[in-house]
């Protein structure tokens, strides 16, 4: 059984697009991964870049957070002090959200463009 993979994301947000690039992948269990949070914090700590969460979900598991995706990606949004994304991918498919400074809903992300070497372009208006 593949195992499930997790990177941390990168980039920037302007003008009502995130610019995000995958960094520092770590495989996991077939049901189960964590970050690195150690370089995650660092990154923050530096250079204050760290956007989200990129992970995958076992085949056939689809592309909906499970709840502990859910408490995890708050918990790092509390620590973080900022709106954060996720990505999940399942095969060929990817879904994103986003969770806000405030809410703890996710909210769903329409676009998503797969750029070359684990880029993605992000948008829809989010703020």
């Amino acid at each position: 059984m593949e195992r499930e993979r997790c990177w941390t994301l990168v980039g920037t947000y302007e003008d009502g697009t995130w610019h995000a690039a995958k960094r520092r992948r770590i495989s996991g269990k077939p049901a189960s991964v964590e970050v690195d949070w150690e370089w995650t914090l660092k990154r923050e700590e530096k250079r204050g870049d760290v956007i989200g969460f990129a992970h995958t979900h076992p085949g056939g598991a689809g592309t909906s957070p499970s709840e502990r995706d859910l408490r995890t990606l708050r918990a790092w949004r509390i620590a973080l002090g900022k709106p954060l994304l996720m990505l999940i991918e399942d095969g060929e498919t990817i879904a994103g959200y986003m969770l806000h400074h405030d809410d703890d809903e996710l909210k769903p992300i329409m676009s998503i463009t797969r750029g070359e070497q684990g880029a993605f372009i992000i948008s829809n208006g989010l703020s």
